[in-house]
């Protein structure tokens, strides 16, 4: 069962839920630098996730699509959830 702020109760704290389609995501994975671009930024491998910081907590998604639905109203995702918006 998620807890406000998407992650399961109970488990590793490297699964989070997606709060748009509910499917868990490896933190890690998100997270992970798979080389750099020029100039040194990070570069991340694509199709593995996304993620978003708002209102001072990082948000794990399963895809780019879910992160943009999310930033186009996340305050209505994290009322969902009992989170504080």
């Amino acid at each position: 069962m998620p807890t406000p702020g998407g992650r399961h109760a109970g488990r590793g704290a490297a699964l989070a839920v997606d709060l748009v389609c509910g499917r868990e995501v490896d933190e890690g994975d998100v997270d992970a630098v798979t080389g750099h671009v020029a100039g040194g930024a990070p570069e991340r491998a694509g199709g593995i996730g996304a993620k978003r910081f708002y209102r001072g907590r990082w948000y794990y998604f399963c895809s780019l699509e879910c992160r943009l639905r999310f930033m186009a109203t996340p305050d209505a995702f994290i009322e969902d959830i009992g989170g504080n918006a």
